[in-house]
């Protein structure tokens, strides 16, 4: 099997241990390995993701190693509002347009994609840049199986059901920083440690619920593992 080497610009250190930890063994099993790199400099902690950062990123990547693909995973919720496709959601929402999470997606990912080929064509990133916003934040992965989740943070699993039964499924709970993901959890118990648990509860759950459950998720891997097909 040809070997496939993806490099995930990441937000912070939560998303470098899942690609790390969780991903990467999941996917090397598939001939696609795949290492992290937190976006900015060292010592980055997350949050406040401005494109033009994470365009140097993307764009230094690309350069650097021309037989390497490049992706990104960051917060819808973290990305500033002068992200690619970012004002054009806005825009559809405040007209009243309903958007789901797979749509919005589409939308920042497509404008994303185009914004890096204009800037680093030069480099094949038309082929070799696969952009991945996560919908609408990490710990929304760790929703796809309640019972889990409960368990591991020590809560009902009915505490955890009522806030996938209000929002539809893991993908739709909610962008605002207030009601996102990791605050619903944080809501619910005080002994949630983003860092130290994140990858552990995902490695409970595992990857193939995850993917059954988030079809954004499912699509972003789906996207990495046909890659093979170019090479």
């Amino acid at each position: 099997m040809s070997k496939v080497e993806v490099c995930i610009i990441v937000e912070g250190p939560t998303e470098q241990i899942f690609v790390r930890d969780f991903l990467a063994p999941a996917m090397s099993e598939k001939g696609i390995y795949l290492h992290s790199a937190r976006i900015g400099s060292p010592g980055h902690k997350g949050g406040n993701i401005r494109f033009e950062r994470a365009k140097n990123d993307i764009g230094n990547f690309l350069k650097q190693r021309p037989d390497i693909y490049v992706s990104t995973m960051f917060d819808y919720f973290r990305i500033d509002s002068n992200w690619p496709g970012k004002e054009q959601i806005s825009g559809q929402v405040k007209s009243g347009v309903r958007l789901a999470a797979t749509q919005k997606a589409e939308l920042l990912e497509t404008a994303t994609r185009h914004k890096i080929v204009m800037s680093f064509g030069g480099n094949n990133a038309d082929r070799r840049f696969i952009p991945y916003i996560a919908m609408h934040e990490f710990e929304a992965l760790l929703f796809s199986d309640p019972v889990v989740l409960a368990e591991k943070i020590k809560v009902e699993p009915k505490s955890v059901q009522q806030i996938l039964a209000k929002c539809g499924s893991p993908e739709e709970i909610n962008d605002r920083p207030e009601t996102a993901p990791s605050k619903r959890i944080a809501a619910l118990t005080s002994g949630y440690k983003k860092i130290v648990m994140g990858s552990s509860i995902a490695e409970a759950i595992s990857i193939a619920t995850m993917r059954r459950q988030c079809p954004h998720f499912n699509q972003w891997l789906t996207n990495l593992e046909q890659l093979h097909k170019e090479i």
